[in-house]
Order: structure tokens, then C-alpha cells, then sequence
């Protein structure tokens, strides 16, 4: 498959440097790969590149002088599997518009419609594997994947110019299984190691993302078990002391605080106190019970922090909210 990827700088110099002359430029030297090695003024590149009629597979060595744009054109709608080592990095549109990031030592699995993009790094070392997969085999082969639904489904639909699935902490794995791959000699099958290197590749990816779709299932789930109990307990003791209620679910401490805010997109504190003065100001207009009435009611037990409370609520103290409703 002719390379759909171009990198749109003009190098100072460019050199082709034949596989034993890689190894001061590259970890991983593969030996059933292409090389250029650019020179620019705030950066050097190698890609290293094996192409397959089933997907492009590129090793781009960065070493970085400066923050640094690379500017590339997609040529056709692809997916791309990208492990990035060590540092991060991020995808913008053409109009510097930016997408997703790239986290260092993670894996991501995306596309991109055809277009002009930009990809920025920061100054230092940067080993990234692209891998941009033929659509057609890719949707014929996943398309009956669950956790992949939503993102081929998308693509099909021309829904959006990107979509980007989860990264995964797999990249130590893939460059182990590209170093093996860089060692292998041409008088091999190349074609069976490339497919089965891809298929590695993928599949690796497929159950990370599995196992991370199942504990983000697990998180909402008890997040909205977290949000039905505060509701219907909001005035008890228990939704105020995070250490009781994080027993109260079987979850640590931390992860009642994540879970919290996942459920309020706020500290559960700040929520319990909101619940609190809204159902005491529903008390004060509707009812004619007592400020100490009400403060035992909602979940204060003295009823001068109540008011206090109330006030900087309301910017009014609750007996006067009351005098006003007369």
C-alpha cells in the first residue's frame, strides 16, 4: 500500500542511510525498512518505513531542538494505532486547532479524515510507531467488536474528521514486538510477520481497552449508586464523613472522592451542602417549622452554623428569608 502520510517539511539535508548505519540514529533499526534521516534547523528526523498492503508502518525518531511543528497531510481516511514513547504529544487540525494529545508511553487508536494536520512536541528525544490502517480491512475484520461500535460506526458515517478511542499503557509491549520485527532478515515471509505483527499490535490494544471499558462501566455504576444514596440521605452523618460512606460502599477513601465527583462533577462536600440549603429554603417557604427545626431536619445539629451557612449561601439569614415571605 502506497504511504498516505506525508511529512510536508523540506529537510536542510536528506540522507538514506542503509541498516547499518541506523544504529546511532535509532533504538530499534528495522532492517525490512525504508530510512530517510532530514535535517532541519530545530530538529533531525528519521522515519524508518514497511509497507503492507494492509497498513503503513513508520518508526519516526525526533531528536528535538526547540519545540517543533510537524506539519503532514493525510491523503485518505485512515485509522491509526500510535505508541508513543517517553514524552507526549499533540494532533492539531490545520488551523492549529488541537485535537487530541498523544501521552507518553501510551498506546491510541484513532482516525483522521484526509486533510493537512499538525502534530507539536516539546524540545528533547521522541521515538513514535505509527501504524495507518487500510479502513477497508480494518472495518471488515473489528467491525463486530462492541468495545469499537460507536468509533467504526462514526468513521462510516462521516460523523466527525476525528475520533479517538482511549489511550492504554501498552507501548513497552508493541516496541518489544517491533524490535523482534527490526531483526528479522528479508529472506524470511515477510508478508506472514508483518500481518502478524499488526494483528499483535491491534489485539493488544483491543484488550486493554476492554478491560479499561470495563472498570469505567464499574466507576459509573457505583458513581450513580454514590449520587442515589446522597439524595435520599443527604441530611444523616454519613454524608458527611467521607471515610464512613467510603466504608459504606466497600471503596477507599480516594476512590469515594473520584467517584464523587465523576457523580456531581464537584467535591461530594460542596454537593451535600447545595442539597442541604435548597431543601432548608423549601422548608422555610412551606412550612412553619423552627430554624432549629429545620437545621436538625437537613443535617445540622447547631442551628447557629446553619444560619451561618444559609447566609453565605442566600447572602440573607434564614429567619429573615422568612420575615420577607410573610
Amino acid at each position: 500500500m502506497r504511504s498516505h502520510v506525508k511529512l510536508l517539511f523540506k529537510p536542510k539535508k536528506l540522507i538514506h542511510p542503509p541498516f547499518d548505519q541506523r544504529f546511532g540514529l535509532s533504538s530499534i533499526p528495522l532492517n525490512l525498512a525504508d530510512a530517510s534521516y532530514m535535517i532541519l534547523d530545530d530538529a533531525e528526523v528519521l522515519v524508518q518505513s514497511i509497507n503492507h498492503h494492509l497498513a503503513d508502518i513508520q518508526l519516526y525518531d525526533y531528536n528535538v531542538k526547540t519545540n517543533f511543528v510537524v506539519d503532514f497531510e493525510v491523503t485518505r481516511d485512515l485509522f491509526f494505532l500510535i505508541a508513543m514513547q517517553d514524552d507526549s504529544s499533540v494532533i492539531h487540525e490545520d488551523d492549529n486547532k488541537g485535537i487530541f494529545e498523544i501521552p507518553g508511553n501510551t498506546c491510541i487508536l484513532f482516525y483522521l479524515k484526509a486533510g493537512k494536520y499538525k502534530q507539536s512536541m516539546t524540545a528533547g528525544k521522541h521515538q513514535m510507531l505509527s501504524l495507518s490502517i487500510k479502513p477497508e480491512w480494518f472495518i471488515s475484520k473489528y467491525d463486530t467488536i462492541e468495545e469499537l461500535k460507536e468509533f467504526i460506526d462514526s468513521f462510516k458515517n462521516n460523523d466527525l474528521l476525528n475520533f479517538r478511542l482511549p489511550s492504554v499503557n501498552i507501548t513497552q509491549q508493541i516496541f518489544n514486538s517491533l524490535k523482534k520485527l527490526g531483526s528479522l532478515s528479508d529472506h524470511r515471509d515477510i508478508e506472514i510477520d508483518l500481518h502478524i505483527f499488526l494483528n499483535e499490535c491491534i489485539s493488544r490494544y483491543l484488550l486493554k481497552l476492554g478491560q479499561g471499558m470495563v472498570t469505567i462501566k464499574y466507576q459509573q455504576n457505583k458513581a450513580k449508586e454514590i449520587a442515589e444514596f446522597v439524595k435520599k440521605n443527604y441530611a444523616s452523618k454519613i454524608v458527611g464523613d467521607e471515610a464512613e460512606l467510603a466504608e459504606h460502599f466497600m471503596i477507599s477513601t480516594t476512590m469515594l472522592i473520584r467517584l464523587a465527583k465523576l457523580a456531581f462533577n464537584r467535591p461530594l462536600h460542596q454537593h451535600v451542602i447545595e442539597l442541604r440549603m435548597h431543601h432548608s429554603l423549601k422548608l422555610l417557604l412551606t412550612t412553619q417549622k423552627t430554624i432549629q427545626e429545620i437545621a436538625a431536619n437537613v443535617g445540622y445539629e447547631d442551628s447557629k452554623y446553619f444560619s451561618r451557612a444559609f447566609k453565605k449561601k442566600f447572602g440573607i439569614p434564614p429567619n429573615e428569608i422568612r420575615m420577607c415571605n410573610i
